[in-house]
């Protein structure tokens, strides 16, 4: 089965091979690949995504190297993981989780894309942490939503943000959380949001969100405002 992502967009492409319970990989032409496991997704990957072992890397138990290894070797990598750490099983989870959905968020954006779907591949990494295609393509299209009014304060990542010099009227303080922190002490009125994603790790859509909440609460400003 192959077409193009904008005569059937990646939803609805999504959704039918969940019903057809497909094992094996779409492959998109921007270098994207959708694994499935009995209809259900278990991995997304491009070209411009993080290395997956280093997102695995987060157990903090396997070194990254050795992860890579296992990847190129094993099959069920990450039951092999989570087998060797259970109590990293949540946390792995929830990486897994949040790299597949930026992948995933990326495609539901209206495209001339071209697929192409083949049965029987599996990927190493196995499809211990597989999801329903329904749970995701909600939130990534809730994602696309979202980006969509974050434009209107960001509209692109060369922008430059810095500290506003007191607290919004009527706010006598406020506790940021770490994510908020690690991109707050890059912002010095020269850091582009571009370079906080590169120097965090963190993908467009998380640091984006992050600082689009901090602008509405007046606590960012772009300099010279």
């Amino acid at each position: 089965m192959n077409g193009s992502l904008a005569e059937l967009p990646l939803g609805r492409l999504l959704e039918r091979l969940a019903a057809e319970r497909l094992t094996g990989v779409v492959r998109v032409s921007n270098g994207s690949h959708i694994w499935f496991d009995d209809g259900a997704v278990y991995l997304a990957e491009n070209e411009a995504s993080a290395r997956l072992e280093s997102v695995l890397y987060g157990n903090g138990v396997t070194p990254e190297k050795q992860i890579r290894q296992m990847l190129d070797e094993q099959t069920n990598v990450a039951a092999s993981l989570v087998g060797a750490d259970p109590d990293a099983e949540a946390m792995l989870s929830r990486l897994v989780h949040e790299f597949n959905l930026t992948v995933l968020f990326e495609l539901v954006v209206p495209s001339e894309h071209t697929f192409e779907v083949e049965h029987g591949p599996v990927h190493a990494v196995g499809p211990h942490f597989a999801e329903p295609v329904d749970d995701l393509v909600v939130q990534a299209e809730r994602r696309l939503e979202i980006w969509k009014q974050i434009a209107t304060r960001i509209p692109s990542v060369d922008v430059v943000f810095k500290l506003s010099s007191s607290l919004p009227d009527e706010t006598d303080e406020r506790v940021v959380t770490s994510d908020e922190w690690r991109y707050l002490s890059l912002l010095d009125g020269h850091t582009s949001v571009a370079s906080v994603i590169t120097q965090t790790g963190e993908s467009a859509f998380r640091v984006c969100s992050s600082l689009y909440r901090l602008l509405l609460e007046g606590l960012l400003e772009e300099p010279g405002a």
